[in-house]
């Protein structure tokens, strides 16, 4: 009995420092993407570890790739804190490089990847060996979403047309301008 404990405990402590070791590694990775865009780097959040580890499970026990089999990501999300959260899913992916890869390949997962505000991420794989994809992956990312007033107004550029009317008469393009005529940009 001691040694079935035992062994049990040995998993459990595995599991725990696999899923560390890819919360490093994701997190680093992330990061180290995110930076090469301007924006900031994120750190791993227990809360959304956890819900990634739900998603991927879920979706290694119905062998589907879905964002709804482990429930809406609404109801997932929704005691982690999150002003704003987005979900990335994959399957097939043998490690967190693969899986990386395909996000950014995806013009969706990499606007994902490249949110602004998002400061925390959860990550998790599950495998699947009885399933067409063998392992599923789960990204949660999460932050609060930007004060209103912080956003940086549109920046305003002189246009490029030729001037008509007065010499002093200056057209901008964005927002109209009190006393200047407003006209359309690219």
């Amino acid at each position: 009995m001691k040694i079935r404990l035992a062994f049990i405990l040995l998993l459990v402590s595995l599991g725990n420092a696999s899923a560390d070791s890819l919360g490093a590694a994701a997190q680093g990775a992330i990061s180290a993407y995110r930076r090469q865009h301007g924006l900031s780097a994120v750190t791993v959040d227990g809360a959304l570890m956890q819900v990634a580890r739900h998603q991927a499970h879920a979706m290694a026990r119905a062998g589907v790739l879905s964002h709804s089999v482990g429930g809406s990501f609404a109801s997932r999300v929704s005691g982690a804190s999150a002003g704003i959260a987005a979900e990335n899913i994959a399957a097939g992916a043998r490690d967190f490089s693969s899986a990386l890869d395909m996000w950014k390949g995806s013009s969706g997962h990499r606007a994902n990847l490249l949110k602004g505000g998002i400061t925390r991420i959860g990550i998790a794989s599950a495998a699947a060996p009885n399933s067409r994809y063998k392992v599923f992956w789960a990204l949660v990312m999460a932050g609060s979403a930007e004060p209103r007033s912080l956003r940086k107004p549109p920046r305003m550029r002189r246009a490029s047309t030729r001037r008509s009317g007065p010499p002093d008469l200056i057209r901008f393009c964005g927002e109209a301008i009190a006393g200047l005529p407003r006209i359309a940009c690219e």
